[in-house]
């Protein structure tokens, strides 16, 4: 796909406007003389550019002295160009316009979205906005428009760990949550999972905003922005609706996980999201939002927790032995061999030895004891020696694992789970 946006032209000089590669002063001469082309046509370059690169997220940040804008590459930031600060404005209220913000508020944040078409391709841009003390920071996040939705077996789960999520699956009621932090693919595969299960038999409402992918096989609900349809109310409607599935965008607060925690006891099988640092961590976080111990312990069923990390470039891939301090750095997760992999850096990864993502993984099914432990409102250590006396594999172990089979490195496993 990116190649086929490489040959889409570029119609604005960006380079010739960036302040580390020319002097001020010609920079300056060329706004003075009118030589530069409109902000509305720097901003879809701009963005031309990062689909271009295969960006999934695009930064505008005004400094003190230029504005730097950066591309989001697979968990790594990356520089696209630095311009002069004066422009900064101009681009903000582009952006602004475009996603349908108040132009004249810079004191507060604001959130909105649009679309943009490249080539024959409708991308749906996120954008936030942030004041800062040079001026309003926009982050922008870039999603495809009607992309596949991704089959299960895609995204990275072992066979152990694919086996658990979809015995959770066919359970015929109940709350399945998927946690992570912030992009780590978490709608992808909530999508994935009710793809996995979806057949002519089943009942299947989604509520969303916004709508991420098109699913055939279900009637898809959108909140409004202006509250007056909220994801409590699509909620309790839906429950009227008699499903067997409903899919949640996000559980943000106590109102929504007690209201998905009641559509999951009448009968449904609720799946959701949650920012969360690890499985066990969700149910506190649940329990922190205000979700009663009580509704959570009888139809919470299980929780995937998961991260993306780089993989390996196949086409510089190489074998090479474990320094000590590599060593001792993974020696307590598992048994270490002595060769790991690595990417040397080619012109297909860019020289960075990394290529595409997948996703690290931990499973923790709820059972009888957990569940005592959950409505006992139990501190976190008697969860987690619960979990492990059946079986229960943190992410540290799935991704050593992954490391062990040549698929990240050791490098990646340290960036992106510390």
């Amino acid at each position: 796909m990116i190649k086929e946006f490489k040959d889409i032209p570029s119609k604005v000089p960006l380079e010739q406007l960036d302040m580390s590669s020319f002097a001020k002063d010609k920079i300056r001469e060329l706004f003075r003389t009118g030589r530069v082309p409109t902000a509305e046509a720097m901003v879809d370059e701009i963005i031309l550019r990062a689909v271009k690169e295969g960006a999934t997220d695009l930064h505008f940040e005004p400094g003190e002295s230029e504005l730097r804008i950066r591309l989001g590459f697979e968990g790594i930031m990356k520089k696209l160009v630095t311009l002069p600060k004066d422009i900064s404005e101009n681009l903000a209220n582009i952006l602004k316009t475009k996603g349908s913000l108040n132009a004249f508020e810079k004191k507060k944040a604001q959130e909105g979205r649009f679309s943009v078409m490249i080539g024959v391709h409708e991308f749906d841009i996120r954008m936030s906005t942030l004041p800062t003390m040079h001026g309003e920071r926009v982050a922008l996040r870039i999603l495809q428009k009607n992309a596949r939705v991704s089959n299960i077996e895609e995204l990275g789960f072992s066979k152990e760990n694919l086996d658990k999520v979809r015995k959770l699956l066919r359970r015929p009621n109940g709350l399945f949550l998927v946690t992570g932090p912030s992009s780590s693919g978490k709608s992808t595969t909530v999508y994935a999972a009710v793809n996995d299960i979806q057949s002519p038999e089943k009942n299947i409402i989604t509520v969303e905003n916004p709508v991420e992918y098109k699913l055939d096989f279900a009637s898809q609900v959108t909140t409004s922005t202006d509250k007056t349809f909220t994801l409590v109310d699509s909620l309790r409607a839906i429950l009227r609706q008699n499903p067997t599935i409903i899919m949640l965008g996000e559980i943000r607060d106590a109102e929504t996980g007690t209201v998905a925690a009641e559509a999951a006891l009448t009968g449904s099988l609720v799946l959701s999201t949650m920012l969360s640092g690890d499985a066990i961590g969700a149910i506190f976080r649940m329990t922190n939002l205000g979700v009663p111990p009580y509704w959570l312990a009888s139809t919470l069923i299980g929780v995937v927790h998961q991260q993306l990390v780089r993989k390996i470039c196949s086409s510089c891939k190489e074998e090479y032995t474990v320094s000590p301090e590599e060593h001792v750095s993974v020696a307590n997760i598992t048994s270490v061999p002595k060769k790991f992999f690595r990417g040397k850096g080619c012109d297909l990864c860019e020289g960075t030895g990394y290529r595409g993502r997948t996703a690290v993984h931990e499973i923790l099914i709820i059972n009888d004891q957990i569940r005592d432990l959950i409505y006992q409102h139990a501190p976190m250590l008697r969860l987690r020696e619960a979990a492990h006396t059946i079986g229960f594999e943190n992410i540290f172990q799935d991704a050593m694992k992954k490391v062990i089979a040549g698929i990240t490195s050791i490098e990646e496993l340290s960036r992106a789970l510390g």
